[in-house]
């Protein structure tokens, strides 16, 4: 029953999301290859702002705060998958900020989304790969709400005690994204078929679903060392 409300939920975000966001489908096949442990998923330059339009937390200002030495762990995590990605998906996708007694907000906010509209798009994103971020110390994702695109890519430092419960989220929220896509987009089925989920020496779990995700990985393993 749980897993079928999962289902549930995951389609209708995708439907919510289809009707109102216009990021273009991904055209080119990617590669879920296991690193850790058996059946899980396996795994620049920066600009200047955090993102056209970006969002602060609550009571923080808007752009480039924290885009420094005075940065949190989940600003540093949102910025460093910004400056690893290509402009383009940094140019339609937001990136989510949070850390541990902090409200979650959007690094990269390119759609220039309100407070608002980012809290209520926040906590569907967080719904939809089935996390609760009382289980994380500090995190940043990014991922494709549409459902024509398999593609998300984070980096998630679990709480101490709930690495299983974050990685066991993730690789269903995977499963998902791969059953959504099997009987319908084929080169998307290929890309999450081919996630990789990797957990960092420093206890992050990193996914990523996308178009070169080694190079991805690379440049984020570098990027937290």
């Amino acid at each position: 029953m749980k897993k079928l409300i999962r289902t549930l939920a995951l389609a209708l975000a995708l439907c919510v999301a289809m009707a109102g966001c216009g990021a273009p489908a991904s055209s080119a096949p990617g590669g879920v290859s296991s690193s850790s442990t058996p059946g899980s998923v396996s795994s620049s330059s920066a600009p200047d702002a955090a993102g056209s339009g970006s969002a602060a937390a609550p009571g923080a200002s808007s752009g480039t705060e924290g885009d420094g030495d005075e940065a949190s762990l989940g600003q540093r995590y949102a910025f460093a998958i910004r400056d690893a990605r290509p402009d383009e998906d940094n140019q339609y996708f937001e990136i989510v900020s949070g850390d541990k007694d902090a409200d979650p907000f959007f690094a990269v906010n390119p759609n220039g989304l309100t407070d608002e509209e980012s809290a209520d798009s926040i906590r569907m994103m967080l719904e939809t790969m089935g996390l609760d971020a009382t289980t994380l110390d500090a995190y940043a994702f990014s991922m494709s709400m549409m459902n024509v695109r398999a593609y998300a890519i984070g980096i998630f430092k679990p709480a101490e005690g709930q690495e299983e419960a974050v990685r066991a989220a993730l690789e269903e929220y995977v499963s998902l994204q791969r059953q959504a896509f099997e009987q319908y987009l084929a080169d998307q089925y290929e890309i999450a078929s081919n996630a990789v989920l990797r957990t960092l020496p420093g206890g992050e779990l990193v996914l990523i679903m996308s178009d070169g995700a080694p190079d991805l990985l690379t440049s984020l393993e570098q990027a937290l060392a």
